[in-house]
C-alpha cells in the first residue's frame, strides 16, 4: 500500500510540474555527466520477498567501485555507460544458497530519459532508462549472462555541478537458465558543461573607439553676397 500512495504521489508532482511549466526553455544541462558509486547486488532467486533485507540478500560493495559516463543529446535524452565491481559474500543468499561467493562484474550501456528538462529544473532530475549489458557472476552456474537492464533513479544537484545520484535497475538474461538479479548505486556526480564562447570584445576597447565615433561635420561657411 506505501508503494502505492508514493507512486501515486510522485505521478501527482510531475503533472503540477509539468503543466506550470509548458513554456520550459530549450536548455542543454550538461554536455557529459561523469559518476563514481557504490553499488548492491540482489541475486538470491527469490523474487522481491527478501527485496529489503540487505542483511540476507544484498551484496553491497565497501569501496565506490562503479563508474558512470552520460552522455547527453537533446531534450532530456542521453546514451548512460555504467560499469560495476562487487563481490558476493559467503553467507550472503545467492540463487537460493548460502554457500557460494566469487566476484561480480557488470558492464551495460542504456537509453536514458529525464524528466527534469520537462520540469524546466535540474536541481531534482528524476529519470528512467532501459538498454543492455554483460555480466559476470563466479558464484553461478551460468558465469556470463548477455541481457536487458532497464531502471529508474534521480539526480539530486548540490552546487556548481556536483551532486548525487541514485538508481535501481533490474537485469533478465536473454537465455533461459540465467537468472535475473538487481541492481542499485548510490554516488557522487558532476556535470561538465558547454562553455559559451563569448565574442570578443577587444574591437570595442576604449582605444579602438575612433572607429565607432559619430562623425563630425563641419558647418558649412555663409557665402557673402
Amino acid at each position: 500500500m506505501k508503494k502505492v500512495i508514493f507512486a501515486l504521489l510522485f505521478l501527482s508532482i510531475s503533472a503540477v510540474s509539468f503543466s506550470q511549466n509548458r513554456n520550459f526553455r530549450m536548455v542543454k544541462p550538461y554536455k557529459w555527466m561523469l559518476g563514481v558509486y557504490w553499488n548492491g547486488v540482489i541475486d538470491d532467486g527469490l523474487g522481491s520477498s527478501y527485496l529489503l533485507n540487505t542483511d540476507k540478500s544484498w551484496n553491497i560493495s565497501e569501496l565506490p567501485t562503479s563508474l558512470n559516463l552520460d552522455v547527453y543529446f537533446l531534450k532530456g535524452m542521453s546514451v548512460d555507460f555504467i560499469a560495476s565491481v562487487n563481490t558476493y559474500k559467503l553467507g550472503k543468499t545467492i540463487d537460493k544458497d548460502t554457500t557460494r561467493s566469487g566476484q561480480f562484474i557488470s558492464i551495460k550501456s542504456h537509453f536514458k530519459y529525464s524528466f527534469g528538462y520537462v520540469m524546466d529544473q535540474q536541481w531534482f532530475d528524476p529519470f528512467v532508462f532501459a538498454g543492455v549489458g554483460y555480466t559476470s557472476r563466479e558464484a553461478l552456474d551460468n558465469e556470463g549472462m548477455i541481457g536487458a537492464s532497464f531502471g529508474a533513479g534521480f539526480n539530486l544537484m548540490m552546487i556548481g555541478g556536483f551532486g548525487i545520484q541514485v538508481r535501481g535497475s533490474g537485469n533478465i538474461g536473454f537465455l533461459s537458465g540465467e537468472s535475473n538479479y538487481g541492481h542499485a548505486h548510490l554516488g557522487f556526480i558532476y556535470k561538465v558543461q558547454d562553455l559559451d564562447k563569448k565574442p570578443s570584445r577587444s574591437f570595442t576597447k576604449k582605444k579602438y573607439q575612433w572607429g565607432f565615433k559619430k562623425p563630425r561635420y563641419k558647418k558649412p561657411r555663409s557665402r557673402r553676397m
